[in-house]
């Protein structure tokens, strides 16, 4: 999976609840409608020269190594 990917799924994710921040919004999005706004995302920052590398593989990460390269780092 790439880092892209994992962006995307995230986006979409957080979407579920965008229907309490998002003035005129009157139901939730569909799962359709919040991969494809996740998709437009993605594709807007892939476009813009990548400096967040979303075409790299994305490197798995166990609970401990998180904390410890976040606290660290």
């Amino acid at each position: 999976m790439i880092r892209g990917d994992v962006l995307r799924y995230s986006i979409a994710f957080a979407l579920s609840r965008a229907v309490k921040i998002v003035r005129g919004l009157k139901q939730a999005m569909t799962e359709d409608e919040r991969y494809a706004v996740a998709d437009h995302v993605v594709d807007q920052l892939k476009a813009h020269g990548d400096p967040w590398r979303l075409k790299d593989e994305a490197r798995p990460e166990t609970g401990a190594e998180h904390i410890a390269e976040s606290t660290f780092a």
